[in-house]
């Protein structure tokens, strides 16, 4: 237990660090922590909370593993097949389930996988760098997929049905954009045809045992799409979000414990409090109109509508790059809302799309930066892969970083491409 908390101690010293900071300013700039905590986005922690519940419920029909399994056959143990196959699963899960919750539970059949087929280093490389970008860029991809998305869709921006509507193409063509640069550098030379089935008939084997609960899936899969019609058709004024997601998840709940299944309502509350601790710098950073100056000063400075945004994005994927997605979208949401209140008041939709877009490039920038980084990492790790010469692979921030620029490039130079055609 002690070793277990000394793990998790900084990330706590960086919430409560991030608290105290956030603090000191509000009391240098003379404010009133009462009037800055009545402009929190509360709702925001009430979605992710609700969402990560619905998604323990999904967990327990068995699909995502059933899923998983099955592509794995369709795969034949072919590298490129694995890494299309489960790269696209990763980004659909992605968009509308919290997308680390989402990654470990396919994560575990993908590992039995790549040490069934025969891998070395560089797959490795590959393979996992492809699975974490789009496990951001599905996480981008729809209003609830990640913290980022329900940020921007509470924000007043832009509906959850614009959003939805115009993010989840775009995002979806980023993917497979993704997918396909990466599996052009994988070796077309595959192994031994029987060697490949015999590993197939394994991994079925080993999990042979999972069921799937139809009703139960059916019937939540039921629940969540009339979540979506209410999110997409039901005005914020009449039926908030989070309202919606919490009489959504209860619904769940209940239809889940009528047929005797065991709620799993575990929650990850050191995410949801570093999120909290970035909703309340941004928020106190917001009060002191810094950021307002900041949107003035660049405005004046940058006549041009369209350079204007690319600058923006720019400083927004850097900020995600190297402190995270939290921070960016925190500190840089008030510039945004301003901009859409003004110069891009016609196109606040696609303006928040791009925003969208170069926080999800920036957390696919460094490992640190993307939400699944150092999860992925610590599993992989504790996998013991190896290669055909029986060496342990690893995967860690070095191994990443060439692949993460990569990502990083391609994705903003799609999401500038995409502004430039919608926007000029």
């Amino acid at each position: 237990m002690k070793k277990r908390f000394k793990g998790e101690l900084p990330g706590y010293l960086l919430i409560a660090f991030i608290f105290v900071i956030s603090t000191i300013v509000a009391l240098l700039f003379n404010m009133s922590i009462t009037s800055v905590m009545k402009d929190y986005q509360f709702s925001v922690l009430i979605i992710l909370i609700v969402m990560e519940l619905f998604t323990n419920l999904i967990t327990v029909t068995g699909a995502i593993e059933r899923i998983s399994l099955k592509l794995s056959v369709i795969s034949k143990g072919k590298k490129k097949n694995c890494l299309i196959l489960f790269g696209l699963l990763t980004f659909f899960v992605s968009a509308f389930l919290n997308n680390i919750t989402a990654v470990l539970i396919i994560l575990p059949i993908m590992l039995v996988l790549l040490k069934s087929i025969g891998i070395d280093q560089k797959y490795v490389n590959i393979f996992f760098a492809t699975i974490l970008a789009l496990s951001n860029t599905g996480g981008a991809s729809s209003p609830i997929g990640d913290f980022p998305a329900i940020v921007i869709m509470n924000s007043g921006i832009t509906s959850f049905s614009a959003y939805l509507f115009k993010a989840f193409p775009f995002f979806l063509m980023i993917s497979i954009a993704l997918i396909t640069w990466w599996q052009l550098f994988i070796n077309n030379k595959e192994g031994n045809d029987k060697m490949r089935n015999l590993s197939i008939d394994l991994l079925q084997s080993k999990y042979k045992n999972i069921e799937l609960n139809k009703k139960l899936l059916i019937g939540l899969m039921i629940i969540f799409i009339l979540m979506f019609l209410c999110w997409s058709l039901v005005p914020q004024q009449v039926m908030p979000p989070e309202i919606i997601a919490v009489i959504g998840c209860v619904i769940g709940m209940v239809y889940s414990a009528i047929y005797g299944v065991k709620i799993y309502s575990l929650i990850d509350f050191k995410t949801v409090l570093t999120i909290a601790s970035f909703l309340f710098l941004g928020n106190v950073i917001g009060h002191t109109g810094i950021l307002t100056i900041l949107a003035n000063y660049l405005q004046q400075l940058v006549t041009d509508p369209f350079l204007l945004l690319i600058l923006i994005m720019i400083l927004t994927s850097l900020i995600s790059g190297l402190f995270g997605a939290g921070p960016a979208a925190s500190a840089m949401m008030p510039v945004i809302i301003y901009l859409c209140n003004t110069t891009f008041q016609s196109q606040s939709d696609f303006v928040a799309i791009a925003y969208a877009a170069s926080i999800c490039a920036g957390s696919s920038l460094f490992m640190w930066s993307a939400t699944a980084g150092f999860i992925l990492s610590k599993n992989i790790n504790e996998a013991n892969l190896i290669n055909s010469n029986g060496k342990i692979l690893s995967w860690n921030i070095a191994d990443y970083l060439k692949y993460g620029i990569q990502n990083y490039i391609i994705q903003m130079s799609l999401s500038i491409l995409f502004i430039y055609l919608i926007i000029k």
